[in-house]
């Protein structure tokens, strides 16, 4: 393909599917309930490009198209460029898609997503219509060689081919402070994304940092290389979206409070310049205190994700978790008394995990009585230790074209301790045990605070419940 500096028209592409996938921040999966938030990937790339080329977006996800109908969609547009978000979830899916669509793999082809992080010579082979991958979704590393500067010279986190050739600049952290330019709402649905624990809409998606300092042995974020954004980076972002009129936010941190200093300076700095956000974050139990909660609290934080997984401690030992459920409950009842609202995740199926243990994480979770509890079953991710360790033992083969999900995909995999039947059984049993008890509904409504919001989890509540099956 010929790239000759001139300002190209880039279309960022979110292809349709047979599923609600999210497929962002390499970590794909499909929706189980009522929620779809923004392809953070392209949302990111939108500002880069944006910089120095006409960009447009389809997101077949929001609302849901067909295939047909995306396909008529895509030829109607006129574009020089695609960059396509796809993901374990729906790789194979995503490409015959992709060459369905008449004269679209003629185009200048880029890729991202999970999968691509760690094969792309394979799939670049599979799929010889790829020009180049894109390694790391806050990178510019497109914009020189969309100028064509670079021929023959790695670019860090780009993949490209140069004749018969493929240059790989690696996986790189270019500064481990960065910056990012602000991304084009306009172009995206952004105004019919919706997150479970949202309290209001629009909402909008920010990043402070990327990676994570932690090793989870399922988790692909433990191998990105960690860095931090700069603060006045982000406010300008945070002023930007209330001039459009957001005043929610998902600050998709991996590990909010990970690196204190950093995310003390982001809530200090929210604070000071009153910009009355509320937000939800991801985080871990073992980097939160009271102190770092009240700061959050006052900058406008309601609603946290925490990562419990199991109080089996062995099964923690065994994913490199490094909590205990002991620190769980002490800081869901700071969370609780500061008026934090709590996500806990659990995953079932784990090495180790027997009918028994699968029975008291049930139990722990109804005990410690989360605002909100989601249940996935044990997924060897691309990328990931766990995911080298199941193809070792033959608990699964080494293929790509195995779509994997850990939201709503039956288990993939035979530990030997519990059959896959018996996970997907207790994960719909646990769905079932927590969010069915009057208590739990009773507290839910009292806590919402407008009919939107009861309304959202009504929604939410009846997608959630079509998964149960079996």
């Amino acid at each position: 393909m010929g790239r000759d500096g001139l300002k190209k028209k880039i279309l960022l592409l979110n292809p349709p599917g047979d599923q609600p996938y999210l497929r962002d921040y390499y970590c794909s999966h499909a929706s189980k309930a009522h929620y779809y938030w923004h392809p953070f990937d392209l949302l990111v790339q939108s500002g880069i490009l944006g910089l120095e080329h006409e960009v447009q977006a389809l997101d077949a996800m929001v609302p849901r198209r067909s295939k047909a109908e995306a396909r008529r969609q895509l030829l109607q547009l006129n574009f020089d460029v695609v960059l396509v978000l796809s993901g374990a979830v729906s790789l194979v899916e995503d490409f015959e898609f992709i060459q369905s669509v008449p004269g679209l793999t003629e185009k200048t082809l880029i890729a991202t997503g999970d999968t691509f992080l760690y094969h792309s010579p394979q799939l670049m082979e599979k799929y010889p219509f790829i020009d180049a991958v894109l390694l790391d979704f806050t990178s510019r590393s497109l914009l020189p060689w969309l100028r064509g500067e670079a021929p023959g010279a790695p670019l860090p986190n780009l993949i490209y081919r140069q004749g018969d050739r493929l240059i790989d600049g690696g996986r790189q952290i270019e500064n481990p402070e960065f910056q990012l330019p602000l991304p084009h709402y306009e172009i995206f649905p952004w105004k019919k994304y919706r997150i479970p624990h949202g309290r209001s809409f629009p909402f909008g998606s920010v990043i402070t940092d990327f990676g994570c300092p932690f090793n989870c042995n399922f988790c692909v974020s433990a191998d990105l290389p960690y860095k931090r954004r700069d603060i006045g980076n982000v406010m300008r972002e945070l002023h930007y979206l209330r001039s459009l009129g957001i005043r929610e936010l998902w600050i998709k941190d991996v590990t909010f409070g990970g690196h204190k200093r950093h995310h003390r300076q982001l809530c200090e700095a929210m604070i000071e310049e009153n910009l009355d956000f509320g937000w939800v974050c991801l985080s871990r139990v073992d980097v939160m205190n009271e102190g770092m909660l009240d700061l959050m609290a006052r900058a406008g934080c309601h609603t946290i994700q925490f990562g419990v997984e199991s109080p089996t401690k062995e099964i923690l030992e065994y994913i490199h978790k490094q909590i205990s459920g002991e620190q769980v409950k002490e800081i869901f009842q700071i969370c609780r008394r500061m008026g934090i609202r709590t996500l806990a995740h659990y995953v079932l199926g784990f090495p180790g995990e027997t009918r028994q243990t699968a029975e008291a994480t049930i139990r722990y979770a109804i005990e410690l009585d989360s605002d909100f509890a989601s249940f996935n079953v044990a997924t060897p991710k691309v990328g990931t230790a766990f995911r080298e360790e199941a193809i070792a033992r033959g608990w699964i083969e080494e293929s790509l074209d195995t779509a994997l999900d850990n939201s709503l995909a039956r288990p993939v995999m035979d530990v030997g301790t519990i059959s896959p039947e018996e996970v997907w059984r207790m994960r719909n049993r646990a769905i079932a045990r927590f969010h069915l008890r009057p208590r739990y509904i009773w507290r839910t409504l009292r806590n919402s605070r407008s009919l939107k919001e009861v309304l959202n989890h009504a929604k939410e509540a009846t997608s959630l419940f079509k998964t149960v099956q079996g």
